[in-house]
């Protein structure tokens, strides 16, 4: 085991070559607000821990790292062959996927749009550090495929056109550029001259100085660090270990008071999880103290003096109560929602003020049903709990904590997101496009032509695919359709895994025609009556496929239009 400083220059050379995930890891995960963060916290010299590798010979699955992020990428597009081979020797990341992928983006890749169509680049803000902007930031950091004019500076280009200048170089460079551009009296010149000369040698430091990022390498070709053995590191390195969290802590706190209140929270998180979801105590303690009217930020200091002892009695007195609201709230999302594993749930702090709402207006009508629904799929489609989720928590209690006899408030919902948060309110045909949100909209459709979600399976490792009606592979090969073309909504449907291998070779308007000779309903697959009627009219040629799915996109837009606008959609 060796533990040494590595500069990010030599891990980004590494990468892809001698750097790779295992199959283990799960998919990259963050959003462009925690990338800016980690930035942000590298240009003040913030510690942003140890990262944790594993060198061997062993054969496991060896992923690439992108090189533009895809926000829902096919992990198997990614594998290495030749470097999964037993023998040959890789290193691993066990801990730092998140942190490294959002570097070798800044620094040498890009991001994806989120249509998939264009790569965008990093810029810094290279005057900013003066003052806060866009929120807690300090450095402001933007994602474009467009080149930004100065004084916004292309990170990337600190390993291209400007790799061969030291930072002192760099910075009067710049400064230099940015003096003509800007009219401003001395005092400001010079302030802003300081900034972009620091920031510039920050920048460079980042990448060439060994101070900044230190390894943890577990050498498994000189010692012996099996694969049983990296797999339980692994385990306990991603799971927290014996690290204790938030609620861990506020348990602590909250046992003297009441003994057995960790086992009542983990009783009513066992039972919102039967439908293969993943809920955590913390969730359940933040709807607690939510529905008591004391904020959504958890902190131990909640439980540990006089007034945490009231609280404390409180829901201790309330539990029946607050226990029939975890109820009704399992019961919404088995029942309305029909949610079954992660796929489908992009925020699970949306459903902390359904809980809230629950619990001071218990068994909701039909119609407040509706219009809750409306609520979280708005939630999730929009984005709307992407960051500074317990500022918006506490602001939906305003509105939802409290005994309210006209209903399910979703036009002040709608109202704050849309004035306070900037945010989209009302569902359009361009969200159905964004194909981070496909299981979460396939789900949606499905749940409503079905009546039942597709994830509600047996056996774990039966969950459905998504295919592509027309076929991917001959979309683009024969007709030389963009990615964005062929990866679309109306081209997509869910279906078994067995199916999916056995339609592969099978053109749709054989394969549809076949079932439907066979009396299965393929109607809510197609959801075009032209097509239902008649399949064999979904023949292979360009214009056929772009009438299809275009016609298709509709219908599932009307759908959708009815479960999340039901409020303005007659």
């Amino acid at each position: 085991m060796s533990y040494k400083p590595r500069t990010l220059f030599r891990l980004i050379e590494e990468i892809n070559s001698v750097l790779f995930l295992p199959h283990i890891q799960r998919p990259f995960v963050w959003d462009e607000d925690q990338i800016r963060k980690l930035f942000d916290s590298l240009m003040r010299d913030y510690p942003i821990q140890t990262l944790l590798f594993w060198r061997t010979k062993d054969a496991i699955k060896a992923r690439k790292f992108m090189s533009s992020v895809e926000w829902d990428a096919d992990l198997h597009d990614y594998y290495d062959t030749a470097k999964s081979e037993l023998g040959v020797e890789k290193v691993f990341v066990l801990d730092g996927q998140q942190r490294l992928q959002s570097l070798f983006a800044i620094f040498c890749g890009s991001l994806k749009s989120e249509d998939g169509k264009k790569d965008l680049s990093a810029y810094v803000d290279i005057t900013s550090g003066g003052e806060i902007r866009n929120g807690d930031l300090l450095y402001e950091l933007k994602f474009s495929a467009d080149a930004l004019p100065l004084p916004h500076y292309r990170v990337r280009d600190l390993l291209g056109k400007d790799s061969q200048k030291n930072a002192s170089v760099l910075g009067d460079e710049l400064n230099d550029q940015i003096d003509d551009l800007q009219d401003e009296d001395k005092d400001v010149i010079r302030e802003r001259q300081r900034r972009v000369r620091s920031n510039c040698a920050q920048l460079v430091s980042l990448l060439r100085e060994e101070k900044h990022f230190w390894v943890e390498e577990l050498d498994g070709v000189a010692n012996a660090f099996p694969y049983k053995k990296i797999l339980d590191i692994f385990v306990r390195v991603n799971s927290g270990g014996t690290k204790l969290d938030a609620s861990d802590l506020m348990f602590a706190a909250m046992k003297e008071g009441w003994s057995d209140v960790e086992q009542s929270v983990e009783n009513v998180t066992e039972m919102l999880n039967v439908n293969g979801l993943s809920f955590d105590k913390t969730f359940c303690l933040k709807c607690l103290v939510v529905a008591h009217g004391k904020g959504a930020e958890l902190s131990p200091e909640k439980f540990s003096s006089a007034a945490g002892e009231e609280l404390l009695k409180t829901i201790q007195d309330n539990w029946e109560r607050a226990e029939q609201a975890f109820q009704e709230l399992r019961d919404f999302i088995k029942h309305n929602l029909k949610l079954y594993g992660h796929k489908v749930i992009r925020s699970y702090g949306s459903f902390v003020p359904l809980y809230d709402y629950l619990y001071h207006n218990p068994k909701p009508n039909e119609a407040n049903r509706v219009l809750m629904r409306a609520y979280y799929y708005k939630s999730q489609l929009f984005n709307w709990y992407g960051s500074q989720t317990d500022n918006i928590v506490n602001a939906l209690h305003n509105r939802l904590g409290k005994h309210l006899a006209t209903g399910f408030p979703i036009a002040e919902v709608k109202e704050y997101f849309s004035k306070s948060r900037n945010a989209a309110v009302e569902l359009n045909h361009d969200h159905l496009l964004d194909m981070r949100l496909r299981y979460i909209v396939l789900n949606m459709i499905y749940v409503e032509r079905f009546g039942a979600s597709p994830f509600d399976v047996c056996f774990k490792g039966n969950e459905p695919h998504i295919d592509h009606i027309y076929p991917k592979s001959g979309l683009a090969s024969k007709f030389a359709l963009p990615t964005s073309e062929v990866n679309h909504i109306g081209n997509y449907r869910f279906v078994g895994a067995t199916d999916n291998i056995r339609k592969r070779a099978e053109l749709p308007d054989s394969f549809f025609a076949r079932l439907k000779n066979l009396g299965v309903d393929i109607g809510p697959h197609l959801l075009v009556d032209t097509y239902v009627a008649d399949p064999t009219k979904m023949v292979f040629d360009k214009n056929t496929y772009l009438q299809f799915r275009d016609q298709r996109l509709q219908a599932i837009l009307e759908i959708a239009k009815r479960i999340v606008n039901p409020e303005v959609v007659v």
